[in-house]
């Protein structure tokens, strides 16, 4: 009977890449939960008027919130968005209110050129306007080990919507405020008619999971022709 005798290079590296998978799964499990979740918040608050800006209300996922104040010069371009077939960015912009307060605003999607290192220009409404922004939930980003770097100049390319740190650069309430069609400043809105679905979740579950068993298969038939 052969021995089993996989090396150690074989090991760590199973060691290493078998909880990932693992977690990566568990992650998209939690995700298609949180979606059935969402679906059924996002129905509640269709029919909801605008309310001020408090902490309560920028908590509640799809409340239609008040703002007046105006667009400051600040804001990040979300890369990899499609919009018609058109490949761009969405535009979120930091807005101050009438109360020193400041928030990102999805202003929606601009298309982005062939050549990707050259940004579109953005016009920046001037002057107090009043609007209505939607608070729209973090639906959550794959997990990742390290940040990735930003530029110091203005504006932002950035490649994934991370809420907390584009907020905290610009002093901002760690939320998503996303404008309908009709609003200043909005260019092409972001959707709206969303289906919060929990299938394409429960595909990625299972090919992260299937992964995990294909590694531990692996591991073990390497570990006898090895020898």
């Amino acid at each position: 009977m052969k021995e089993f005798s996989p090396g150690w290079r074989m090991t760590v590296f199973t060691v290493i890449l078998f909880p990932v998978l693992l977690m990566l799964g568990n992650w998209q499990v939690d995700r298609g939960a949180e979606k059935r979740g969402l679906e059924n918040k996002y129905l509640e608050q269709l029919a909801g008027l605008p309310v001020k800006p408090t902490r309560i209300a920028l908590n509640t996922p799809f409340k239609t919130i008040r703002l007046r104040g105006e667009y400051e010069s600040m804001y990040y371009l979300l890369d990899n968005q499609i919009h018609d077939g058109v490949v761009g960015y969405w535009v979120i912009q930091a807005f101050l209110n009438e109360n020193h307060e400041r928030f990102l605003v999805n202003r929606g999607f601009v298309a982005g050129s062939r050549d990707r290192s050259k940004l579109p220009v953005i016009a920046i409404p001037l002057g107090e306007l009043s609007m209505v922004a939607t608070v729209w939930p973090d639906l959550g980003q794959i997990p990742i080990l390290a940040d990735i770097p930003w530029g110091e100049q203005w504006p932002k390319q950035i490649q994934r919507l991370e809420i907390d740190r584009m907020a905290q650069l610009v002093d901002a309430y760690p939320v998503e405020l996303r404008l309908e069609g009709g609003q200043p400043g909005v260019l092409a809105a972001a959707p709206f008619a969303q289906v919060f679905s929990d299938v394409t979740h429960k595909g990625y579950a299972l090919t992260w999971f299937g992964l995990s068993i294909t590694l531990i298969l692996g591991f073990v038939i390497y570990g006898f022709k090895h020898n």
